[in-house]
């Protein structure tokens, strides 16, 4: 007689209830909401509206929607830093083991880790393009606004792969933290802070952030690039270039923290 093996009929759902505690878990941390959503905020009020950037152009807006989408891009690289860093620790610490014996199991446990992460980087950059509409940024189109808020998502993709090698490599929350930290190193030397010059601006090209703020920029400033000693015209490639390669190195860090753990068992 043939027998079945009884698999629970919400197993395959998608499992909406631990998403929605995973989000507002994440958001009762203190210490993550300054980082990625109120510094970003606040430095965008900061600088976003000093001296006369409101009537000064820049490509197809002003300079305070630059200085909005560069903080935008910044938030989405802290936040999923630090939520992927997080996951990673608890996965370390045998949380693992746990969620396999749940009902959802740990594709369960891996979809509320996205939901929570893609909502929790997406809700900075809400706030300020919320912030940077009612404070004078001018972006020509609708099209355009679009197009920035999306591309300023982008920023999660290496960043995401950053903060799990991290807590992948150095299994403990001080790791989360000082990966978070390191992005606000990565923001400086990739230009997002400040426009940069000279050399400065050369090695720039090479730091992690500095593709995913380029493309998020890109609607609004197109191939301009502005540095302290003039303006730059720089391909898109450069910037999907700087993006794909760190992407891809994250991930290979990510894959040999795991074959190490792997040897190590």
């Amino acid at each position: 007689m043939p027998t079945t093996s009884a698999v629970p009929a919400h197993r395959g759902r998608f499992p909406a209830t631990y998403a929605r505690i995973e989000i507002l878990a994440t958001l009762k941390r203190v210490d993550t909401v300054f980082f990625t959503v109120l510094m970003p905020l606040g430095m965008y009020l900061l600088f976003g509206k000093m001296s006369n950037f409101e009537s000064t152009s820049a490509g197809h807006g002003n300079i305070t929607a630059s200085v909005m989408i560069s903080m935008a891009a910044y938030s989405v690289a802290i936040a999923s830093t630090a939520l992927a860093a997080s996951s990673a620790v608890e996965l370390a610490g045998g949380w693992g083991r746990q969620v396999s014996l749940t009902s959802g199991g740990m594709r369960a446990y891996l979809q509320a880790k996205l939901t929570a992460a893609i909502a929790i980087s997406a809700l900075p950059v809400v706030l300020i393009f919320a912030a940077g509409l009612l404070t004078g940024a001018q972006i020509d189109s609708p099209g355009r606004w679009l197009a920035s808020f999306a591309l300023c998502l982008v920023a999660a993709l290496p960043f995401s792969a950053f903060g799990l090698a991290a807590g992948m490599w150095f299994p403990s929350y001080t790791a989360v933290g000082v990966a978070s930290s390191s992005v606000a190193g990565f923001a400086f030397l990739g230009g997002v802070f400040m426009p940069l010059g000279g050399v400065l601006f050369t090695l720039s090209r090479y730091t992690p952030l500095y593709g995913a703020a380029r493309l998020a920029a890109r609607p609004l400033q197109g191939d301009v690039v502005a540095t302290m000693t003039g303006i730059v015209h720089e391909p898109v490639w450069y910037a999907l270039a700087n993006l794909v390669v760190w992407t891809v190195l994250f991930v290979a860090a990510c894959l040999a923290a795991r074959a190490r753990s792997t040897v190590r068992k």
